[in-house]
């Protein structure tokens, strides 16, 4: 199994020896070792990574010899009568045959062209092969448990924006009834502080749906269940110094998906090997332990007893096969000129899509830096136009543009600031960092 993986499970195990689940407030690192350890596809992939492991041996590859055990043991009841040359007669009513045979055979390749130590190398790749499909899963996995997480921070925030929003209606509400007791206003501000509040209050109870369901998905990742109350802390870091050049040379170095289209390359590489190893002659040994006892009634010798040992080499060598194997060679190149194209491709892909990633998280950083500075702008606005407003010096259109400026520039700030938060996590995925 992979090292990086390994130190995750293990420290999932350690970590999950305290009162995690029991804690009110779920962090993310918690959340991430629960996943480790029961995530339905992290499992699956270890288990296929476990028969990948028992498959990489040197049986497997034909290195060691076969050692087969047989016997047998047979009675015979028959009527039999034989006539001579000489005018003799001989009848049985009932003559017994008993045969008991056993032996020992071992068979052992000595050389057949290099293929078996070929073979053991490509078990090798294969197990390597679903090492690295297991920290691809483990990674993705990880990475949708990050997003799920501050996406709930991101939902939960919105909510907090919403209560705010419809606290600030509430008031309004309460002024304007006031007004009309009073007669400072008409009933028409009360009515459409009424409606402000009352679609506030959709947004709200529409924000709070859609938290639930934020922490119903979390909980799927977590393979737990589904309804299980928790709460998420309050913060979305966001690391600022990222490098496009150290990320490439890291996702040459560490990336999944390349280091697998590599693989598979030597896979295609050791297959070729394995072709042209009939190009060589076969050399078997032979030997073993034979056993054989006969006794019967009428035989000519009553009693017939055999033991013994043999052994021996043989050689093999195909001449012509209808060029099947010539045919078979020349499909293995292809193999191989397709897995360097697909090396490449691979490569290309990914730093491709690390551009697109890098830009977005370049861009979402300075949209969330602008996008605070706003929010704080946008809330001296807000108590300024409240102020006027509770003074008769703004109107109910006023003061609603206002708080809708506020509401839009703090949903900006929050989705600007996930949408960082999701770059760089989908930066350090590519990156193999998210397993380190």
């Amino acid at each position: 199994m992979n090292k990086k993986v390994i130190k995750l499970i293990i420290f999932a195990q350690i970590f999950l020896g305290g009162t995690l689940i029991a804690q009110d407030t779920l962090l993310l690192d918690q959340a991430i070792v629960i996943a480790i350890q029961k995530n339905f596809d992290i499992a699956l992939a270890a288990k296929e990574t476990k028969i990948a492991d028992l498959n990489n041996t040197a049986g497997a590859a034909g290195m060691l010899p076969k050692l087969s055990l047989a016997g047998a043991r047979s009675v015979a009841v028959s009527k039999t009568f034989e006539q001579y040359n000489d005018g003799r007669e001989k009848q049985s009513p009932n003559a017994k045959s008993n045969n008991l045979s056993g032996g020992v055979t071992l068979a052992w390749t000595l050389f057949d062209g290099f293929n078996m130590f070929i073979q053991k190398s490509r078990l090798g790749d294969l197990k390597y092969m679903t090492d690295l499909q297991l920290q691809s899963v483990v990674e993705n996995t990880v990475t949708d448990v990050i997003l799920a997480y501050y996406s709930i921070i991101t939902q939960q925030k919105l909510v907090d924006v919403y209560r705010e929003a419809m606290a600030i209606t509430s008031e309004r509400k309460r002024i304007a009834k006031a007004g009309v007791t009073f007669g400072s206003s008409s009933e028409l501000s009360f009515l459409q502080a009424s409606v402000d509040y009352n679609a506030d209050s959709s947004a709200f109870i529409q924000q709070v749906k859609m938290l639930q369901n934020n922490k119903v998905e979390l909980n799927r990742l977590l393979c737990r269940d589904l309804f299980e109350p928790f709460n998420v802390t309050n913060d979305i870091p966001v690391q600022t110094g990222l490098l496009f050049e150290k990320l490439w040379v890291l996702i040459k170095e560490e990336n999944p998906e390349i280091r697998m289209a590599r693989t598979n390359l030597s896979i295609a590489l050791l297959e070729r090997k394995m072709a042209n190893s009939t190009l060589y002659p076969r050399l078997n040994f032979t030997s073993g332990y034979n056993y054989n006892k006969s006794v019967s009634d009428v035989a000519i010798t009553s009693l017939s007893q055999r033991n013994g040992y043999n052994f021996g080499l043989n050689a093999s060598y195909t001449i012509f096969d209808g060029l099947n194997e010539n045919h078979n060679r020349s499909k293995t190149q292809i193999r191989v000129e397709s897995a360097k194209l697909e090396v490449e491709q691979s490569e290309l892909n990914s730093k491709a899509h690390l551009q697109r990633i890098f830009n977005d998280y370049e861009t979402n950083l300075q949209l969330a830096t602008f996008e605070k500075e706003n929010v704080a702008l946008a809330q001296r606005n807000l108590s300024i136009a409240q102020e006027k407003y509770r003074i008769g010096s703004a109107n109910d259109i006023e003061l609603r543009e206002t708080q809708k400026k506020l509401m839009d520039a703090e949903n900006r700030f929050l989705t600007a600031q996930f949408r960082s938060k999701a770059s760089e996590t989908e930066l350090l995925r590519m990156s193999g960092q998210l397993s380190r």
